[in-house]
């Protein structure tokens, strides 16, 4: 029953749009004040412990990393290079704008940025070249959610942070999922392109000339993709370092050899930054409210003698998963519902034998699914303002790459070694 009224508060607070951290907040403070004898104090103690990480660091220097690529040059001599890839498939825009968007998605790790940034340069061109409206916004649009899942990600380390799990374990899960959801939708655009004979007029004959020269372009963008990789894997640097380090390079590739970033663009994408990097902060404190009283209370133990109940095996609670996280997305914040869910979900599945690391990815898919899916995906709202088009006809147009991402959502539970091969591989067995 007490977690029943917890819940009714909680969703009664987000229908009534309460910004995500007050809801997690108060919703915490009540369960605290109504059913334990916890002094308040402990609620100030708990939301600054939760702060107090040194692996939240790396979120606003990957926020100003990517604000930066949207505003200058990188993003598109990315688009460019990987261009002269596909030029000459069928197809062949709509290829670029998904590996594009996995390109693109390495360096800022935002969904909203990716869709943004490469949709402001996809677009004119796979109209110029007669793509129908709808074909390319549903593409990239679904496209845009690589910026979740390849890593680095902002999801990925509040979800391994939340879990206890290593957040450099996790972004090596995600590489190879990544590139498995980048071929079948790359895959889809190919089939669809044939099938209906579309971007006919773009087609280009390979150009190993002119893939040599874009590549040269795009060098500087590539080598801090390169840098920063290179050096979480080989040991060289923790993730916060990393990604100062890549920051403090895209920084001065923008402003110093590009030279298309100014020094008044800076102190406008520092505020930006710091504004959404602060919001990330107080809903992981609010979170961790809500997330002691959970712990408090011992409600992942009575929801484990509840799954063992009526869930019978690992199969069933990774089905059960599965709904949950599309059903969640679709209607709330991405990192308040990992905030909430991990606490409850993640020891019923230790308990089951699911690798840490698998179902933390199993999550990030999951919830970033929920940026697409109708009626309430925000980059939905966000294609639609860059498109004009009816939000009706961006709905529909999601609808096959949506049901792309299901399937590979499907694939990833049930086939674990594609979340655990690539970290044991550069990181050792757990």
């Amino acid at each position: 029953m007490e977690s029943i009224i917890i819940l009714f508060i909680l969703f009664a607070l987000l229908l009534l749009r309460i910004p995500i951290y007050i809801c997690l907040y108060l919703t915490g403070v009540l369960g605290l004040w109504i059913f334990t004898s916890m002094d308040f104090t402990f609620v100030a103690q708990t939301m600054l412990k939760k702060i107090d990480n040194f692996s939240l660091l790396c979120i606003p220097f990957f926020i100003l990393m990517g604000a930066v690529m949207v505003r200058g040059q990188s993003a598109t001599r990315l688009v460019q290079f990987a261009w002269k890839f596909a030029s000459w498939l069928p197809g062949g825009l709509g290829i670029t704008a998904v590996v594009s968007a996995g390109v693109f998605g390495a360096i800022s790790g935002s969904a909203i940025s990716t869709v943004v940034t490469i949709g402001g340069v996809m677009f004119p061109y796979m109209d110029k070249y007669r793509y129908p409206k709808d074909f390319s916004a549903g593409l990239i649009t679904a496209a845009s959610i690589l910026g979740i899942i390849v890593p680095p990600s902002i999801i990925m380390i509040v979800c391994a942070l939340t879990a206890g799990e290593s957040v450099v374990r996790l972004f090596a899960a995600g590489y190879l999922p990544a590139m498995i959801i980048m071929l079948m939708l790359s895959l889809y655009a190919w089939w669809e392109s044939r099938r209906k004979g579309l971007g006919k007029e773009a087609l280009e004959d390979f150009d190993f000339k002119g893939l040599i020269i874009a590549g040269k372009e795009a060098t500087f963008a590539i080598l801090i993709i390169a840098v920063l990789f290179g050096g979480i894997y080989s040991g060289a640097f923790t993730i916060t370092e990393a990604s100062v380090v890549s920051c403090v390079m895209i920084l001065i590739v923008e402003m110093l050899i590009y030279r298309a970033v100014k020094l008044k663009d800076l102190k406008e994408l520092l505020i930006s930054s710091g504004v959404v990097s602060g919001a990330l902060v107080i809903t992981v404190s609010g979170a961790g409210v809500i997330s002691e009283y959970i712990i408090l209370q011992q409600i992942p133990q009575q929801m484990l003698e509840i799954s063992m109940k009526y869930i019978p095996n690992a199969s069933m609670y990774l089905v059960f998963t599965c709904v949950v996280l599309l059903i969640v997305g679709t209607f709330m914040d991405q990192i308040g519902a990992i905030m909430i869910l991990v606490p409850i979900m993640m020891p019923i599945a230790n308990h089951m034998g699911i690798d840490p690391i698998h179902y933390c990815l199993l999550f990030c898919v999951g919830l970033g699914i929920g940026y697409i899916t109708p009626p309430l995906g925000l980059l939905l709202y966000t294609v639609q303002a860059i498109t004009r088009l009816d939000f009706v006809k961006v709905s529909r147009a999601i609808y096959s790459p949506l049901m792309i991402y299901i399937a590979a959502l499907f694939i990833i539970a049930f086939v674990p070694w594609l979340s655990t091969v690539v970290p044991d591989l550069l990181l050792g067995t757990m």
